[in-house]
């Protein structure tokens, strides 16, 4: 039988499906029929399955992928977090993957033309260690297992990908324009080069984010104990965008984020002050090596100390008495200490000046005898001092040891204003500090012009009733109160600050010095200075290694070959920059390059960009819910000034995904982790444990941890696949739990109900195919529709269970993307089908209502089981198209007619002759109900 569209699946399916029905558990298939009995020949049903189906399956997604380009209007961009190629997949992989294609399905049959690419998130320490164990290159280990990946993904699970789109991190073609986002973003003056304190791996030998170290000092993946060490460090200027970032997530609130949002807002913090940079100078002579190497430096010259402050007015107005240098600062070291006060008394004692506080805020201060020379528990004016940057005044830096501030502060530096009742106010008479250059003038009243008034004193709670007297001509005669904004006007004109941020974030880290990295584009010269490297420069490549890498390598830094260049403004020589890029940095703005991958004038194309941003649905596990999305929208927020992407939010809808865990084992005296295949539950009810370790019968504790190689508690996908199959795994990994929460591991029970579900569907179809090929029956096929159908008037109200059903899954599907609650909706569904099926009593097929329903069943399993699915509608194909008689094959035809229709469930939507994923997905009255999605696949074909 052929038909003029959808000739093949037809074909293939009146070949396969011309059987004999034999067996109520059968699964459709070609002469011979398999049996689908519950846990017995799993592996075997769902491989044979799997052959017929797949191959068919993924030419609809190639066909469909290549639609992208073509479509104006009518698109959607799912995207799931690409992986980072360790070499194997696991179920967490598993899970994220698949409910992005469930939605990536959804949308299709919603009409949607869908993209769902795929890349490597390929650099990183990972894997630089990796190789380093296995004396290969990174290079090599990273594309090894891309490959290794690559195909684990096509044999563990059916995925909708269009892998013409493929990209990997570590390519030069992609670094390349992280290069170039990076140049950007230093033009802008968002990257900048300055001293900081790192946690330094000692094992590792890079720079790792607080985040990365325990509550025991400790590396995340080394275990080793963290240094702090100085280094000159690559920065982005985050926090100059914190404004705009708390705004933007006003534009994605909503149920898709749930608590994410709270997260970012929680990230972000409270924004009640601001930044302010001053530029430092120093007496002190020293001469510094390269760039990153600060064990030694001469001096601060073009250095910057950057304070917080919540009031800009008084700062820009130059009120400061001085900044305090707390432990955790830069410039707390003995190398910005004054000579005197390093000297010490009769080699082992000094004089120390003590401060007594006083309960009004003031102090007294008392000569004392150190016991040593190493501690400093005095305040000292230390040998640097900051200009202000409006009034060109030198403001004293004081060393304090004794600071209440915590250890980590984002900003250790602290500024303090010579106001009265200011903490440090006593400060100024002991280092006999100059006053600041600004007066106040209070508020005039009737008896005429008010008396100047010096800073130290007014207060704080009287700052209302003053106005500046200031040489600063904006902030002149203003009130104090009333001269915020024009402060941080002046800051930002200055690029010296200027944006609403919070005291507890500082700008992100970017470098590492780590050589699987992308190489940062710039070039230190002793006559230039920091130089950019020309964008037609771009890539810098990194170096081919002559030999593996060992622990403690620096091949940048070594090989000088590289390393060594020339400067592009004065010709003379240079060196390059020797650190890499955080991989964060890499995986900022991948999304983009996935919508023109081949470009090679420009990172995208600002009309493929405008036709594919935002994303509709980004996938991804929580853990990356704080720190990825806060740098990727804030490359979002960089890029839409830039004009390069049309909006500001990467991402419209944001589906994390929680951990699959996995059940442990540990021995209850020595805390030992126990196989699973190791433990057993124990028989004897005098033991107080359920689980005793098989060979020892030791007493065992069970949990619920995140799968690892050191509790012996991971699942291999690729064993579970093999013994179940790919979708009865896909939907294990859906069943029961919704994809916002952990996922506990759990096989036999899941996959018995799933099991029987499965065994019920293909009993209805079957049932279908037994009542339309036996003469008899067949004789008396009449469908009934309209008044006539006996499901239209059912006490049980089939009509609106089956209404609610569309409608709820639409729901899910679509808005809460509580996938667990479509299957258990379509168990429902399922369920009462049975109850209206002629075995049980039922009109079944001579209803119109029970065969609408059953075909919506359907096309509602498909995207959570696109296999069974297709497996099913065959039969209905087989039954409808090949055995029915012509009167019903005549009904079906007339009620397709007249879809649209106000009453939707009293219409027939879909095309036979179609494959069961270009069927439109039915649609819940009132909400475009009547609309037959177009079969873009179909069009494309004719």
């Amino acid at each position: 039988m052929e038909l003029h569209k959808g000739a093949v699946t037809i074909h293939v399916c009146t070949r396969l499906f011309h059987v004999k029905a034999q067996s109520p558990h059968r699964i459709f298939q070609q002469p011979g029929f398999l049996q689908f009995r519950l846990l017995s020949s799993v592996s075997t049903t769902s491989q044979t399955l799997e052959q017929k189906w797949i191959p068919l399956i993924r030419e609809h997604d190639r066909n469909r992928a290549k639609l992208w380009e073509n479509v104006k209007n009518g698109r959607s961009y799912i995207l799931s977090m690409f992986p980072y190629p360790s070499g194997h997949l696991h179920l967490g992989h598993l899970r994220v993957y698949t409910v992005a294609d469930v939605l990536y399905r959804y949308q299709s049959m919603r009409g949607m033309v869908v993209l769902q690419p795929m890349g490597w998130d390929a650099f990183g320490l990972p894997a630089e260690n990796a190789a380093i164990d296995r004396s290969v290159s990174p290079l090599n280990w990273t594309k090894t297992n891309i490959s290794h990946m690559r195909d684990q993904m096509e044999s563990t699970m059916l995925l909708g990908l269009d892998w013409s789109r493929e990209l990997s991190t570590c390519n030069e073609e992609y670094y390349r324009w992280t290069q170039w986002l990076f140049l950007k973003l230093y033009q802008a003056g968002l990257a900048y080069h300055r001293l900081a304190f790192v946690n330094w791996d000692p094992v590792d030998h890079t720079v790792l984010a607080d985040e990365l170290v325990d509550a025991e000092g400790r590396s995340w993946r080394s275990g080793a104990l963290v240094e702090r060490r100085l280094l000159r460090q690559w920065f982005f200027r985050t926090t100059v965008y914190s404004e705009s970032l708390l705004n933007g997530l006003k534009q994605i609130e909503g149920n898709q984020w749930r608590d994410v949002i709270q997260m970012q807002r929680g990230w972000l913090g409270n924004l009640d002050g601001t930044q302010m940079d001053f530029d430092l100078e120093t007496t002190t002579p020293l001469t510094e090596n390269h760039s990153s190497n600060c064990d030694a430096f001469a001096n601060v010259a073009g250095e910057r100390v950057t304070v917080f402050t919540r009031y800009p007015g008084l700062a820009v107005a130059d009120a400061i008495s001085h900044i305090n240098v707390n432990p955790s600062s830069v410039y707390f070291g003995d190398h910005f200490r004054l000579p005197e006060n390093q000297r010490g008394i009769n080699s082992s004692r000094k004089l120390v000046l003590c401060s007594h506080p006083l309960p009004n805020g003031g102090g007294l201060f008392r000569l004392c005898v150190a016991s040593t020379c190493a501690s400093s528990p005095w305040p000292e004016r230390l040998a640097i001092t900051a200009r202000h940057p409006f009034t060109n005044r030198l403001i004293p830096m004081i060393r304090q040891p004794q600071s209440k501030q915590p250890e980590n502060a984002a900003f250790p530096d602290e500024l303090c204003f010579a106001l009265k009742g200011s903490n440090d106010t006593d400060l100024n008479y002991l280092f006999q500090l100059p006053p600041p250059p600004v007066r106040f003038r209070a508020l005039q009243s009737s008896s005429g012009v008010e008396p100047l008034v010096d800073p130290a004193d007014v207060s704080f709670d009287d700052l209302d009733n003053y106005t500046f007297v200031t040489p600063l001509a904006p902030l002149n005669g203003v009130r104090v109160t009333d001269t915020t904004g024009k402060a941080l006007e002046l800051l930002k004109s200055s690029k010296r600050g200027g944006h609403w941020t919070s005291e507890l974030r500082t700008d992100w880290l970017v470098s590492r010095q780590r050589y699987w990295g992308t190489p940062i584009p710039i070039i230190h010269c002793r006559s230039c200075g920091i130089v950019p490297v020309p964008e037609d420069q771009l890539p810098v490549r990194l170096p081919t290694l002559d030999r593996p890498l060992n622990r403690g390598d620096a091949p940048l830094k070594d090989n000088a070959a590289w390393r060594h260049t020339e400067c592009p403004q004065c010709g003379r020589p240079a060196e390059r920059e020797t650190d890499t890029l955080d991989t964060f940095v890499d995986s900022s703005w991948y999304y983009l390059r996935y919508l023109d991958p081949q470009n090679k004038q420009a990172i995208c194309d600002p009309v493929k960009a405008g036709r594919g941003l935002p994303v509709d649905i980004y996938v991804g596990g929580m853990e990356h819910a704080i720190r990825h999305l806060y740098y990727a929208r804030f490359v979002a927020h960089f890029l839409h000034d830039l004009g390069v992407i049309p909006c500001r939010e990467p991402f419209l809808r944001f589906l994390p995904v929680g951990l699959v865990l996995g059940q442990t084992f540990v021995e209850r005296r020595s805390g030992r982790f126990v196989a699973p295949s190791e433990a057993c539950k124990s028989e004897d009810k005098n033991v107080d444990s359920t689980w005793i370790e098989r060979s020892t019968g030791a007493r065992l504790d069970v949990t619920w941890d995140k799968m690892s190689k050191s509790k012996l508690n991971g699942v291999d996908p690729s064993e579970v696949v093999r013994r179940h199959g790919i979708e009865l795994v896909r939907l294990t990994m859906l069943a029961n739990v919704g994809p916002h929460r952990a996922r506990k591991w759990q096989e036999d029970g899941v996959l018995r109900g799933l099991l029987s579900w499965q065994t019920k569907m293909a009993r209805l179809v079957n049932g279908l195919i037994d009542f339309a090929d036996t003469p008899h029956e067949r004789g008396q096929w009449k469908l009934l529709f309209g008044p006539d159908d006996p499901l239209s008037q059912d006490p049980t109200d089939f009509c609106v269970v089956h209404e609610r059903t569309i409608a709820q899954v639409n729901s899910y599907y679509n808005d809460s993307f509580v996938l667990s609650a479509v299957i258990a909706r379509l168990q429902e569904l399922t369920d009462l089908l049975r109850r209206k099926s002629r075995s049980s009593g039922g009109p079944g097929p001579t209803s119109f209502l029970f065969l609408r329903a059953l075909a919506d069943l359907i096309v509602m399993l498909a995207p959570v089981a696109p296999i069974f699915a297709c497996e099913l509608w065959s039969g209905l194909q087989f039954a409808c198209l090949q055995k029915a008689p012509p009167s019903v094959q005549n009904v079906l035809a007339s009620l397709r007619v007249q879809y649209p229709c106000t009453s939707p469930l009293h219409a027939w939507p879909y095309d036979l002759s179609k494959l069961v994923l270009d069927q439109p997905f039915p649609l819940p009255s009132g909400e475009n109900a009547g609309k037959i999605q177009p079969s873009l696949l179909a069009d494309c074909a004719s």
